[in-house]
């Protein structure tokens, strides 16, 4: 403790003569009134006091005369202005960025806190140790960066903010913002100093934000950066769904086809159930079985789904608590998905016009394709209907193919009728009567459909090269092949139907319908949604909405309290050039509405997910080269006593408290 004020000997000295004073005035004797009465002696025995109460009378005196005295010291210790060592060093000035990513929900210790409670606790012990001339502010650093409490030295404001706005959010956390902001905050400011509350789960940038803000402060003149890593001794197992995207059939639309992927991240195997809801009511699920590390994606087929949102959510197996402690913190547990209404597939036939069977089985799909129907002149690329269309049939008899084939799915029949064929897959013989012995049972483009006993007089095998798939052959020689690239699909079919007995058969209509249902759920590719971002850029285009004239949309973001009559706030966004950015801070669906242009009034909706593997990777990256050992922070501070205001009011208000007693007891004749 030391003076801030007058001196000790200063003070010494005005005490001494203070003491000196009061000691004086007290010994001043005081002239009593003489009064005459009758008779001295009665009146004698009456006033007389007892030895006892005389020696009270000596002592309250004496007892009034030490008031007096503490009074003064109190008044000299005032004028002192005692501060604590730790108040007379420099003002201090520090931005306390908190990691509030989606990987800080994950438990930290036995007691059930989390990382976010050990950075918050830490956070409030650094308000708790701010001195009266120190200031700091809050940062939180999610997927978007905030501050909940400005730059300020009102520690209940900053405490305030910590318990009310401080909270985990999905994505991982923007620290490039968050440092950059904070050190914006205390340019200027006296002795400068970042602290770094996170669990080190970070990406690649906050990595390199992180390293460049420790390596700055070792140059003269920047804030002093400190990190404080945490949860960092604690196993956390977490499996996250990292993938979830949905498509219907293009022959069925009531049907949709699932793909979820799931990634365990944990050290330990892990056991759940993945559920697949549509507007609550359940469609489909499986349970899976993950070793560590492990990555499984799995296609559900065919659920019964006539909505246009679903949900996928993992959940624990039941009476099995290893389960739920594999599955890790909830945030990455559920996604969401939408499908959006399939637009009819886009058909070309090119034919000559002998085979009707082909043209009828196409003409049955009418309520989804939009069928074209080219002579074999115009079945070249550069034709509009064959460089627009989604699938090309090319059934010719006698003509040969074009030179080169679009480049979009094609189903081929007979390709080497001629010699001279465009087809990149090469013929392997010619066969006589062959006699179609094996089928590929399992493949979708086959399903419901038998090629046994089949007749035709002629056909043609192929050679494979490596991804072929062979899906009906004669004594091993395979004469129905289908070739896939990363875009487009081939389907080659060996033989001429009208030399054949197939189009006679059920099988016909079913292959030519799985044809177009399987090309076209190629095409149209799953429906995938948005990851968590504070701005993604969208187009207009991909949801089917014409953009010409389109400037305004507003977005209404998902309701984050369902059990709240209280409807979402819509927000407008401006679009430009047919493409609008949106803030996707929180998963769910958010449903976007055009307000002006040709597609006034349109309404679509984008599905939002975290599905992120580095936000939901609980691992820490921190090392030596990111985080050196200058740079580690150390233990919390202590308290800063009385750090609400200087000391010297609180010994003036003593000293009054003191005055206002000795005022009472004098009053009640305690004292004199």
């Amino acid at each position: 403790m030391e003076f801030a004020g007058w001196a000790a000997a200063d003070l010494a000295v005005l005490f001494a003569a203070g003491a000196g004073v009061v000691t004086l005035l007290y010994l001043l004797r005081m002239r009593r009134r003489q009064m005459v009465v009758p008779f001295a002696d009665l009146w004698e025995q009456v006033t007389r006091e007892s030895e006892t109460r005389r020696l009270w009378r000596k002592l309250r005196r004496l007892f009034s005369w030490l008031v007096q005295l503490l009074l003064l010291a109190l008044v000299c210790l005032a004028l002192g202005d005692p501060r604590p060592e730790v108040w007379l060093r420099e003002p201090a000035t520090t931005a306390i960025v908190i990691d509030t990513s989606a990987s800080m929900a994950a438990q930290a210790d036995e007691d059930g806190d989390t990382r976010l409670d050990l950075a918050l606790e830490r956070a409030r012990a650094e308000v708790d140790a701010l001195g009266p001339a120190d200031r700091a502010l809050i940062i939180a650093a999610g997927s978007e960066v905030s501050v909940p409490a400005p730059l300020t030295g009102e520690g209940g404001t900053l405490l305030r903010a910590l318990d009310e706005s401080v909270r985990v959010g999905p994505g991982e956390a923007d620290l490039s913002r968050a440092l950059l902001l904070a050190r914006n905050a205390l340019a200027d400011q006296a002795t400068p100093r970042i602290l770094v509350l996170t669990d080190g789960a970070l990406d690649d940038a906050g990595l390199t934000a992180l390293a460049r803000c420790t390596e700055r402060a070792q140059q003269e003149g920047e804030a002093r950066c400190e990190v404080l890593p945490l949860g960092e001794d604690q196993e956390v197992g977490n499996v996250a769904i990292t993938a979830f995207a949905a498509r219907r059939y293009p022959t069925n639309r009531d049907k949709v086809e699932v793909l979820v992927e799931v990634q365990n991240l944990g050290a330990e195997p892990a056991s759940f159930e993945l559920r697949v809801t549509a507007d609550e009511l359940p469609v489909g699920g499986k349970v899976f079985e993950l070793q560590p590390g492990a990555v499984e994606r799995e296609v559900l087929p065919k659920l019964d789904a006539a909505r246009e949102r679903l949900v996928a959510e993992l959940v624990p197996l039941p009476d099995d608590p290893a389960s739920a402690a594999a599955l890790g913190p909830a945030i990455d547990d559920r996604a969401y998905a939408v499908i959006p209404p399939l637009d009819p597939m886009d058909v070309a036939l090119v034919t000559d016009g002998s085979n009707l069977f082909l043209e009828a089985a196409l003409l049955t799909l009418d309520d989804y394709v939009r069928l074209t129907t080219l002579p074999p002149e115009e079945g070249a690329p550069g034709n509009p209907a064959i460089d627009q269309a989604n699938l090309v049939f090319y059934d010719l008899a006698d003509t040969p193919l074009p030179e080169s084939l679009p480049d979009t799915n094609l189903v081929i029949f007979d390709p080497y009728r001629l010699e001279d064929s465009p087809v990149p897959v090469r013929k392997l013989a010619d066969l006589r009567a062959p006699r179609l012995s094996e089928q590929r049972k399992d493949h979708e483009l086959l399903d419901g459909v038998v090629f046994k006993d089949v007749n035709m007089n002629r056909g043609t095998s192929f050679e494979l090269d490596p991804g072929d798939i062979a899906l009906v052959s004669h004594l091993g020689a395979p004469m129905v092949v289908l070739r896939e690239d990363d875009t487009h699909g081939m389907l080659l079919i060996g033989f001429d139907p009208r030399g054949s007995d197939l189009p006679l058969r059920t099988a016909f209509p079913l292959l030519v319908a799985n044809a177009v249902d399987y090309f076209g759920r190629r095409e149209a590719g799953f429906v995938a949604a948005v990851p968590i971002g504070a701005s993604r850029e969208l187009a207009l285009a991909d949801f089917g909405v014409p953009s010409e004239g389109v400037s305004l949309l507003e977005v209404t973001p998902p309701d984050p309290d369902p059990d709240d009559d209280s409807e979402p706030t819509p927000v407008r966004v401006r679009a430009q050039d047919g493409r609008f950015r949106i803030r996707a801070l929180v998963p769910g669906v958010y449903g976007i509405t055009v307000r002006d242009g040709e597609a006034a009034d349109a309404h679509f909706e984008v599905a939002v997910n975290q599905a992120n593997t580095a936000a939901s990777n609980l691992e820490s990256r921190l090392d030596e080269d990111v985080v050196p050992e200058a740079s580690a922070a150390g233990e919390a501070p202590e308290p800063a006593p009385l750090s609400e205001g200087p000391l010297w009011t609180l010994i003036m208000l003593a000293a009054v408290a003191l005055i206002v007693v000795e005022w009472a007891s004098y009053h009640r004749r305690k004292t004199v």
